[in-house]
């Protein structure tokens, strides 16, 4: 058997300061498995010392050749080539007041002669190798700082970007622009090596014209012992497709194959794995961002209410260590730990930030220890390459135990390491990715009796994310109890981020699709403040003055939550609004977490203070109560005795139309989901404690009576309209046997006479758009809600 790796301190680069020295005493006391220390034995080949040459006039080094990456390896291309030792930098045009405790040693040309910064500075230097280094060497590790992105090339090979998700050109500008200088680590393979000397290249990139600093260092560039065991780190466990399966995800040195291993927990001899009998399960892996391989691997079929053991790595590699999970039931009610951006790194001090974030999830673990998921809001990290920051988020043990759901924030995106980190379940290709080199793609699970569906908000198409939505919910909607949409981006918050011109846009887009597909719940962060809205339907609150613990929705009114910091890196100050959608709102500076508990009747929210477990907010959202019988089933015979009375001839006991002036906002609840001219129709959908009842059903403006046909089981009906019905809007209320108006609502109606069809004939075009009854809050909303084809007659809640 292959013995167990002890776990290790992950990264082999010089620490930067207090602040990167804390962070890794912090990840090795709680990583699940993390990286080894390069052999002392091996002395660096690039320190802050060592001499580099670089061009800083703005130039392309590779103008002039089909391949932009010409420059990075061999001869030195023309050009004003200067030589310099790191670090390399400047502020303002200066050479002090770099942010970060950094210093400068050799200047750079900040500007261009128009006073715009340089876009891109350019490095390169070597290092020798000969045949015994090569046979000695599994691979290099190294260290960078920089400001604000940065690519870096080993004989013309890329085996780490920063911040280079908008690249395609030597010379422009990219990055994002942070206010310090950040710290990383990547990886080379030592196949990229070969004997002689080798050319390391470097292509900084200012994040735009005015920028106010520039940076770059690479403290140590060191081999790595081939007699060394395969190093393995960021080991975390995500959710899998339903709660049947786990997903796992984890970077390692190697590039030999790699997989996991899982038993059942009662077969761990002394807590080590069995000799023989372990479940192999292949993973699928790739370089990542940092040059190391990132491996995805899925643990399905697992049984409900058992423990289980996994580890990760090989035969050949060395393995993790061993980590125990228990599943739930699958079936009945079930809890989870939701948090706000943890955002490793957003205060500066990445090290302080860890500890708020594994202090939240320590206390969280204690209160509810049968949490059975961590539901991230996003931005999980502050600098989207950062594989330090990562290292901090990843620190908390819990998350190799309880399954990690995670939506993709804004400071997630730049890179494509958050999807190397986190393997993630049924992720859509076609929406939600906003382009090759950046991160995304929507996805969902089910859970129990609920079904999950992320949306990637960084990609705007809100059109794109509502057909998704509508797709899966098409397809697995029935199945579910309960509809839970997630993303980043809060649409219902009261922070700084409230009026943002790219928030009102996604506030006038999903909350009208989300009512119209039946959501039941919304969960975002963003924002860094706390905030549960009213119920909402589409862009209107429903009820307003002092928040209530419970609320029932009674229509298509969907409860939005915002969840504040869960480590205390950044928070944002409550703006004063108006904010007509806020229930509850709360920034006391101070990390939060929120308790929810999921049954079939209700789902229980509880926000708490981390530090002292007071609560901030709770709230629970009821299912309604299934509608009672009316007292008359619809489908029984009527009296025989009784000669049936002319449905379409009001006879003296027919009932009376109400009046149209006594209708109010509080019964404009009817949806009208379709008209269709030609056959002369209108389909509604009434709320659900109006459905299967008997309603005296009127249209308006001449108060024609069309029936009291009952609607089906989930509330719809189709209802004959009169044939000389005019152009125009009308109104339909559906009233109670007592005259009372119960419901109503309002729907277009066009006339458009086909050639030689008589006056008052409809064409048969769909004029119906749905804007009086599903309030679209922009002309896009509008369009979104045309675009998204809903269907006709859909179904409600169950």
């Amino acid at each position: 058997m292959t013995p167990q790796h002890p776990a290790r301190p992950r990264r082999t680069a010089r620490t930067v300061g207090a602040t990167t020295a804390a962070l890794a005493a912090i990840a090795a006391l709680t990583m699940i498995g993390s990286v080894p220390a390069a052999s002392a034995e091996e002395a660096p080949l690039v320190t802050s010392t060592t001499e580099w040459q670089y061009l800083e006039d703005g130039s392309d080094p590779a103008a002039g050749q089909p391949d932009r990456t010409a420059w990075t390896t061999g001869a030195l291309p023309t050009g004003d080539w200067k030589t310099g030792t790191g670090s390399f930098g400047a502020k303002n045009g200066a050479a002090t007041g770099m942010g970060g405790g950094h210093t400068v040693d050799t200047l750079l040309e900040q500007y261009l002669a128009d006073g715009k910064d340089v876009p891109t500075y350019f490095f390169r230097s070597s290092f020798e190798a000969d045949a015994t280094d090569l046979a000695a060497w599994k691979s290099l590790t190294a260290e960078v700082v920089y400001d604000d992105a940065l690519v870096v090339y080993v004989n013309g090979t890329k085996v780490a970007g920063f911040e280079d998700g908008g690249v395609t050109q030597n010379v422009q500008y990219a990055g994002d622009n942070g206010a310090d200088p950040d710290t990383s680590t990547f990886s080379v393979d030592a196949s990229l090596l070969h004997e002689g000397e080798n050319d390391i290249a470097v292509a900084l990139y200012q994040g735009r014209s005015n920028s106010s600093d520039v940076y770059f260092e690479m403290p140590s560039l060191t081999p790595v012992d081939a007699a060394q065991p395969a190093t393995i780190s960021d080991v975390v466990m995500t959710i899998g497709a339903d709660a049947s399966s786990r997903n796992l995800a984890w970077y390692s040195d190697s590039a030999a194959a790699e997989g996991a291993q899982v038993v059942p927990a009662s077969r761990l001899v002394d807590g080590a794995f069995p000799a023989t009998g372990a479940t192999e399960v292949a993973s699928t892996s790739g370089t990542a961002t940092d040059g190391q391989q990132y491996h995805h691997a899925t643990l399905a079929g697992l049984a409900p209410s058992s423990e289980y053991a996994y580890r990760v790595g090989s035969d050949t590699d060395g393995w993790s260590p061993v980590t125990t999970f228990r599943t739930g039931d699958g079936d009945g009610d079930y809890s989870f730990v939701f948090i706000g951006d943890a955002q490793i790194g957003a205060s500066g001090n990445a090290a302080s930030d860890t500890a708020g974030w594994v202090d939240t999830m320590n206390v969280a673990e204690r209160a509810f220890p049968d949490s059975e998921m961590v539901f991230s809001a996003g931005d999980q990290v502050n600098t989207a390459s950062n594989e330090a920051q990562y290292e901090g988020f990843l620190s908390p043990d819990q998350l190799g135990r309880i399954p990690l759901v995670t939506n993709i924030g804004n400071h997630d995106v730049a890179s494509l390491a958050y999807e190397q980190h986190f393997n993630l379940p049924n992720v859509s290709t076609e929406h939600g990715k906003p382009d090759a080199v950046r991160a995304g793609g929507d996805y969902w699970f089910t859970y129990g009796d609920t079904l999950y569906i992320s949306f990637n908000s960084n990609d705007m198409d809100d059109a794109g994310h509502a057909e998704f939505a509508e797709e899966v919910l098409a397809e697995h909607g029935d199945e579910a109890r309960w509809k839970v949409v997630t993303f980043h981006h809060s649409v219902y918050s009261t922070a700084s981020h409230a009026d943002d011109s790219d928030i009102v846009t996604r506030r006038a887009d999903l909350p009208p699709a989300l009512s119209a597909l039946d959501v039941d719940l919304v969960l975002m962060g963003h924002d860094h403040v706390y905030v549960r809205s009213y119920l909402m339907s589409g862009t209107t609150p429903v009820g307003t003055g002092a928040p209530t613990e419970t609320v029932t929705p009674t229509g298509d009114e969907v409860l939005y939550v915002t969840a504040n910091s869960s480590s205390g890196s950044k928070y944002y100050d409550i703006t004063p609004g108006p904010f007509d959608f806020a229930a509850v709102q709360n920034q006391e500076y101070t990390p939060n977490f929120t308790n929810v508990e999921v049954s079939g009747d209700a789902i229980a929210m509880t926000t708490y203070r981390s530090a002292d477990m007071t609560v901030v907010d709770r709230v629970t959202l009821q299912k309604p109560t299934e509608p009672t019988d009316p007292g008359t089933d619809p489908t029984e015979p009527t009296d025989p005795g009784t000669e049936p009375t002319d449905p379409g001839t009001p006879s003296d006991e027919a009932p009376v139309a109400a009046d149209l002036a006594t209708l109010t906002e509080a019964t404009h609840t009817l949806r009208v989901d379709a008209v269709d001219e030609e056959a002369g129709t209108v389909t509604v959908t009434v709320p659900r404690e109006l459905a299967g009842a008997p309603l005296d059903w009127f249209v308006h403006s001449d108060a024609e009576y069309l029936g009291d046909d009952p609607t089906d089981d989930d509330g719809v009906l189709t209802l004959q309209l009169p044939v000389d019905l005019a152009a125009g809007e009308h109104t339909l209320v559906g009233q109670r046997a007592d005259g009372s108006v119960a419901t109503w609502g309002t729907f277009a109606f066009v006339v458009d006479p086909a050639p030689g069809a008589p006056a008052g004939q409809p064409s048969g075009a769909l004029a119906f758009t749905g804007a009086d009854v599903l309030p679209l809050a922009a002309g896009s909303a509008l369009a979104l809600a045309a675009g998204l084809g809903i269907a006709l007659a859909r179904r409600r809640r169950a």
